[in-house]
């Protein structure tokens, strides 16, 4: 089984590698939302320069309807007069800016047709463009949120067990050493103290002295 400090320092680099991907992940999305504002700015201008290209065909068609309409007036006018050589040259005018008109309605009805499928794009891409700052922010938003946590545990569990562990065990180590210390002073103090007199060697004491006693008061009253 694995010691406590391993798993601790497991669990330890387990959570160092979390918030250093989460520095990771947040600038991938960061870069992911700046291209795709990039692109998004570049296609608002793609779309803008083809809805110009259509104004400018219907500013041309324009033009050339208003000088079909002069040249006919003209060709009217020289009817009127008799003219029939200005009156033919101005039809041929006319009709040339007649055609060149037609020419640019068909121009105009093909770029309107391209620029609603760019628009339609554009604002397919905006919405996933939307979508993903949303996505990108509540992720980010998590993101922070779960290194707050990480970091909390990080600070108040890192090795904490083991320190506290560690100091208990070298406390319950002093106190057994104190402990054996104890015993053997006690041991020493009872082998040095001396034995107290029992009963029996009491009586034999007492006994002597009193005989002793006797014989010194026999002799001097024999004497």
């Amino acid at each position: 089984m694995k010691g406590f400090r391993e798993i601790s320092e497991q669990i330890r680099d387990g959570i160092t590698r979390f918030i250093e991907a989460g520095d990771d992940t947040e600038s991938a999305l960061d870069k992911t939302i700046l291209d795709m504002k990039e692109r998004l700015a570049k296609a608002k201008d793609l779309v803008a320069t083809a809805i110009a290209e259509e104004q400018r065909l219907k500013r041309t068609y324009q033009e050339a309807m208003d000088s079909a309409e002069i040249w006919g007036k003209r060709a009217d006018a020289a009817s009127q007069a008799e003219d029939l050589e200005r009156a033919s040259d101005a039809r041929e005018r006319q009709q040339q800016h007649l055609s060149r008109a037609d020419h640019y309605e068909r121009q105009i009805n093909v770029q309107k047709e391209i620029v609603d499928r760019l628009k339609t794009a554009l604002h397919d891409f905006y919405q996933r463009f939307r979508d993903a700052v949303k996505r990108a922010e509540t992720l980010c938003y998590r993101q922070k949120q779960t290194e707050t946590r990480a970091k909390l545990y990080k600070l108040l569990f890192d090795e904490i067990d083991n320190d506290i562990s560690k100091a208990f065990e070298q406390a319950e180590q002093k106190l057994k050493a104190t402990e054996v210390e104890v015993d053997v002073w006690e041991r020493k103090s009872r082998s040095t103290t001396p034995k107290p007199e029992t009963t029996a060697d009491k009586t034999d004491l007492d006994e002597a002295l009193a005989n002793l006693k006797n014989d010194i008061l026999g002799s001097r009253g024999n004497d």
